[in-house]
């Protein structure tokens, strides 16, 4: 693979399109600076994927767009296209193996829009960083060395330069595809994490609902029982409901005749009575008159007796009154002196309370003062001793501070004596050591030189087998990795499709009536009318399933049948077994007439054009679901629309739906019907894709076993070649391998000795360090110790101090008290003196009231006494002449009270015969109405019966009885099993009776998830397997490499310094980091030095030196060397160019120089220039070309 041409528009200061066509060889680009050179290099970093516009001398990426001159506005694209001419050997793709050329390309917008393109197709940036991996090419590859990377890679650190290694070894792509492996393991450790928890919140919810579903059968069990007891025990009642009934209605018909008869008998004695009763009133008119008159009377003389009577009360009171308030007088001046005494002593009692009263409130007073004074003076001591303890604390903890570093520096001067003592043996052994290896190099250098040539001859020959078989193992290991990769990717496309199906064919998500249904039709749904559900019949293209989902709506879940008919008979089956709702479409029913087609701009089509069906039958529905629903382009476009046509509804792509009458939905899509036509193509597209991995696993397969036939047919051939040589080389391997032996022994140990001399006068001053600090620490810990100690006793004196206050805040604290109790005592007593002052003075107001009204008393007894003996007087004389006329009608009356009796008595015996039959009428329709009532309660019990065996049975009683009749009626056994059944479902309380379903439909995904758990553990196994893999042949190949790497550089360093030494060695590995590449670098006539003490142009041989050396072990497609030789004198530019030339022959070079003697060696030379500020432009020399002509015009 090499570059065959660079298309540039747009890029940086090519403004115009700039083509670059590179052959074989060496192609330069020169002109003057600041010409644009330097951009030829970053148009080709930048199109094989740079992302960091920092590398590209920009602050960001839309600084590589052309920005304008004084006379050219700036672009809004840079485009830049690398084509490469593939060459037989090269490893390509699958999908390019075959190809003559391929070209990578890059755009970039102003906006920040960016596009990548494989051979014109778009692709993402992961494809060209992949078609790169191994090569050598890259952005950050030896490849590429552009100005000021020469030094970075002297300057470097170890763990960097390392990169260079891992590049020719192939390890990036390595690593590139370790990164994909723990990217994937990651995300597969994301799906086991949360498959677990799905799995273990199964596994609760299982338990859970196992118990239920037990509970469930159990109550199934009771209630079917139950059910059975219950229509037997309501048969048999109904039975005898009915006979009830027809005994009833016997006896109503036999009491109805004897009420009519009782009736007529209580008419006839009612007209008898009737007579007597009016001759009976007569008499008693007589009797009453005469009653009336001796009435009267009898009650004159009874008033004229009771007002004597009163009178001479009234007399006998008044005479009482009077005596009672001379009485009174008396007592209530006995008691006007007892209250004047009491109110003198309460006065009394109330100045001494007061006196008392205002000493102890000015002792209180001053007690008060005293203890606030003590309260605040203790507070004060108390925070300072809280802050001598906090300070204490502080002091506390840096002497134990102090103490500690002070051990520690004992200890680190017992270990850098240990040291310094191993050091000086160290070195006394190395000296010897040193004299020794340099009489053992001076021999073997002259058994070296004599075996030289064969051994260079035969290394050539094992490094061209070697060769073949590194590029086998490459191949190898790279179809190794695509056989992993293809077995995940084959895996989670085949997990993926699974969960799919498995979602499908459950129909997780849609409601428990569709489920319920298509659970019933099965496997065959057809056999049952169905055809499936709307969103399985229909299918519609991909930039259309969101607007026709957003249409339907639910309607997708609509079950599809043959018929009405047929979908009744499934709406019956959801109610019988309570499984909730479904809609059922027909197929059949008849189409109405269509509307008149939408008119506007932005319409892309009738929804119902745009869906395809299952089956041609199906069409008609697909009509009649989406008649009158129509596709805009957008939301505006189908508000406009929706203006202009008023009957139809119209959807955009987001699935935002206009309705007729200005309706308008939107927003987020939510429900099973949601991606319902996505998942089914995904399925679709799903089961193409695991046909066509499975196609290339198992080509891939099959090249994987082709490889490991021919490595094993190479390293046969390689082991064999050995075996015949070996007696040849085994002399000057033996040379060999001990002159660098004994050259290496000998540079470690001067190096190792250089390293124990600067250790040694490290320790030296270490230990001088750690004296002065132990003298400090020593210091400061007798301060830290002294500042204790005075702080303890200032805590001391001041814990003293706090306890004196505290006593004495107590005691006043008691003494405060005791007199707060005596102040309330007095204050008590003064009260209750107050209260009976105020008492007395209230009794001697009411004295005062009583003694007036017992004088005016006296007055009213006395002269009420003298008016009633006159009236007694006078009533005493009226009742003679009253006597006699009582006495002549008494005599009268009784003569008419005999007659009168004697019609009452027969009266009276006709009534008593009357309420006789009365009763027994009464008794007659009272049972005439407890017979109706118990009718209608007969008639009320039936129609219940019959109406809770409909309600609770869903079955007419007469079935039920038809059932049971010939059965034996319920025993007091059926009637306590009935309870007793009753008792044990009501004891159950809820019951989940979906919880059988429900656990069998968890059970299956339990089953489910497990399988995926145990998948995707697998896969886990499989990706950490791999990823082991990769680290062990990344390791292996990385040290193959930097040994042959390490012996170039060797080779390289002299020939292009002149002379001098050097090599590459690997640092320690650290914890956490990689093995790093140091250089030791010792040119001619110097002392063995750090790189970073040589000179630049030392630096930059040193650094050519090893990106040669690692050309020659890994030649990559092309080298890009921008201004590398610019530091180098002319000896070293020659020396430099001699090894450009030869390397040339292998790979293509392009040289951007400013160096003649460099420009001599290229095939083509580009020279870019800026005939107007701010554009670059291009200027193409064929050298050869060129110096054919100058020769033929000398001629």
């Amino acid at each position: 693979m090499r570059i065959k041409r660079l298309d540039i528009t747009g890029f940086k200061s090519f403004m115009d399109r700039s083509v670059f066509s590179f052959d074989n060889g060496i192609t330069g680009v020169v002109g003057p600076n600041g010409c644009g050179k330097s951009n030829v290099v970053d148009a080709i970093r930048w199109v094989m994927g740079e992302q960091s516009a920092k590398n590209l001398r920009g602050r960001g990426m839309e600084d590589v767009i052309f920005n304008g001159s004084e006379a050219h506005a700036p672009l809004s694209m840079a485009e830049v296209t690398l084509t490469f001419a593939i060459e037989a050997g090269d490893s390509m793709p699958e999908t390019m193996k075959g190809l003559p050329e391929v070209s990578v390309t890059r755009r970039l917008f102003r906006n920040g829009d960016s596009e990548y393109q494989l051979n014109k197709t778009n692709c993402r940036l992961l494809d060209i960083t992949e078609l790169f991996l191994g090569t050598g090419v890259g952005t950050r590859a030896y490849s590429i060395i552009e100005q000021g990377r020469v030094g970075q890679i002297v300057s470097a650190r170890p763990e960097d330069r390392r990169s260079f290694i891992e590049e020719a070894a192939g390890v990036t792509k390595y690593k590139a595809r370790r990164k994909a492996a723990e990217r994937k393991m990651e995300h597969t450790e994301g799906n086991l994490l949360r498959v677990k928890d799905l799995v273990g919140e199964l596994e609760r919810r299982l338990e859970s609902l196992e118990r239920q579903a037990k509970k469930a059968e159990k109550y199934k069990k009771l209630k079917g029982e139950l059910l059975g007891v219950e229509l037997h025990v309501l048969s048999h009642r109904y039975l005898e409901l009915l006979a009830l009934q027809k005994v009833q209605a016997a006896k109503l018909s036999s009491l109805s005749d004897e009420e009519r008869a009782g009736v007529e008998a209580v008419s006839a004695l009612e007209a008898a009575i009737g007579a007597a009763r009016a001759q009976y009133e007569a008499q008693s008119a007589e009797l009453e008159a005469l009653q009336t008159q001796l009435h009267a009377l009898e009650s004159e003389a009874a008033l004229a007796a009771q007002e004597l009577e009163h009178a001479r009360a009234d007399q006998r009171s008044a005479q009482q009154r009077a005596a009672q308030a001379k009485e009174e007088l008396v007592r209530l001046e006995e008691r006007a002196q007892a209250l004047t005494a009491e109110q003198l002593k309460q006065r009394e009692v109330l100045a001494a309370s007061e006196v008392a009263n205002r000493e102890d409130e000015v002792q209180l007073q001053v007690l008060e003062e005293e203890q606030r004074r003590a309260v605040h003076l203790l507070e004060e001591v108390q925070k300072r001793l809280a802050g001598e303890r906090a300070d204490v604390v502080g002091v506390v903890q840096k002497v134990a501070n102090l103490e500690t570093k002070l051990e520690e520096l004992r200890s680190r001067f017992a270990e850098l004596d240990a040291r310094r003592a191993r050091l000086n043996g160290e070195i006394s052994t190395l000296r010897e050591e040193e004299a020794q290896l340099e009489a053992q190099r001076a021999q073997v250098l002259d058994r070296v030189g004599s075996s030289r040539q064969l051994a260079q001859e035969f290394a050539a020959r094992r490094g061209e087998e070697e060769a073949q078989l590194n590029r086998t193992r490459d191949e190898f290991a790279e179809n190794e990795i695509q056989v992993i990769c293809l077995r995940e990717e084959l895996a989670d496309k085949r997990s993926r499709l699974h969960s799919l199906l498995e979602l499908q064919k459950h129909y997780e998500g849609f409601d428990r009536g569709v489920r319920a249904v298509m659970r019933r039709a099965g496997e065959d749904p057809r056999a049952l009318g169905i055809f499936g559900l709307v969103a399985d019949v229909i299918s519609a293209p991909k930039e259309h399933e969101r607007a026709i989902e957003a249409a339907l709506g639910e309607r997708l879940q609509h079950v599809v049948v043959e018929s009405q008919a047929r979908g009744l008979e499934l709406v019956a089956h959801l109610k019988e077994l309570a499984e909730g709702r479904s809609t059922f479409v027909p197929v059949s029913t008849e189409l109405g007439a269509e509307l008149t087609p939408p008119e506007g701009e932005g319409l892309l089509a009738l929804a119902r054009d745009v869906v395809l069906t299952t089956e041609p039958i199906l069409s008609p529905l697909v009509r009649r679901l989406l008649d009158g629903v129509a596709l805009a382009a957008d939301a505006a476009t189908a508000q406009a629309l929706a203006e202009r046509n008023a009957a139809w509804t119209f959807v955009t792509p987001e699935g935002d739906l206009f309705a007729p009458h200005g309706a308008v939905t939107g927003g987020v899509l939510e429900g099973a019907t949601v991606g319902a036509l996505q998942k089914k193509r995904e399925i679709e597209e799903l089961q193409n894709e695991v046909a066509q991995v499975e196609a290339r696993y198992n080509e891939i397969v099959t090249r994987h076993y082709e490889l490991q036939k021919r490595m094993g047919h190479v390293e046969g051939v390689l082991k064999g070649l050995a075996k015949n040589q070996h007696a040849e080389e085994l002399n000057l391997t033996t040379h060999e391998k001990d002159l660098a032996q004994a050259g290496q022994s000998l540079s470690k140990l001067r190096e190792r000795l250089d390293v124990l001399g600067r250790d040694e006068r490290e320790l030296a001053d270490a230990h001088e360090g750690l004296e002065r600090e132990e003298h400090q620490l020593k210091d400061e810990l007798i301060h830290a110790q002294l500042d204790r100690q005075a702080r303890e006793e200032r805590m001391s004196l001041l814990g003293g101090e706090t306890e004196t206050l505290e006593a004495r805040t107590r005691s006043l604290g008691t003494s405060q008290t005791e007199l707060k109790v005596r102040v309330a005592a007095v204050i008590e007593k003064r009260t209750a003196a107050e209260q009976a002052l105020a008492q007395a003075e209230v009794q001697w107001t009411t004295l005062e009231d009583a003694r007036q009204r017992a004088e005016g008393a006296k007055v009213d007894g006395e002269a009420a006494e003298a008016s009633l003996a006159a009236r007694i007087e006078e009533i005493d004389a009226q009742g003679a002449g009253r006597t006699e006329k009582i006495a002549d009608l008494r005599s009268q009356l009784e003569g008419q009270r005999a007659s009168h009796h004697h019609a009452a008595e027969a009266i009276k015996s006709q009534d008593q015969e009357l309420r006789l039959r009365r009763e027994a009428v009464d008794e007659l329709a009272q049972g005439l109405s407890e017979l109706a009532l118990h009718e209608r309660e007969l008639a009320l019990e039936l129609g219940h019966v019959t109406q809770d065996c409909q309600d609770r049975f869903s079955r007419p009683i007469s079935e039920a009885v038809h059932e049971f009749h010939q059965q034996a009626p319920p025993t007091a056994e059926s009637k306590e099993r009935l309870k007793d059944l009753r008792a044990q479902i009501e004891r159950m309380g809820e019951v989940n009776v979906t919880a059988i379903e429900e656990h069998a439909q968890l059970s299956e995904r339990y089953t489910f998830l497990s399988g995926q758990q145990k998948d995707l553990e697998d896969s886990l196994a499989r990706l950490h397997e791999a990823i082991k893999k990769i680290d062990q042949t990344s390791r292996e190949r990385f040290q193959q490499t930097f040994t042959a790497v390490a012996e170039r550089f060797e080779a390289i360093f002299p020939r292009l310094f002149g002379g001098g030494r050097a090599q590459l060695v690997l640092t320690q590995e650290g914890p956490g980091q990689e093995q790093g590449v140091e250089i030791i670098a010792q040119p001619p006539g110097k002392k063995l030095q750090s790189v970073g003490l040589l000179s630049g142009g030392e630096k930059a041989l040193t650094a050519v030196s090893m990106i040669f050396a690692i050309f020659l072990i890994k030649p990559t497609p092309f080298c890009l060397l921008d201004e590398v030789d610019a530091p180098l004198d002319e000896g070293n530019v020659g020396r430099y160019n001699d090894m450009v030339r030869e390397m040339s022959k292998q790979s293509q070079f392009i040289l951007i120089t400013h160096n003649k003697r460099t420009m001599e060696i290229v095939d083509t030379l580009y020279g870019v220039t800026m005939e107007e500020p701010g554009v670059s432009k291009l200027v193409n020399v064929r050298m050869k070309d060129a110096a054919a002509a100058n020769q033929n015009a000398v001629a």
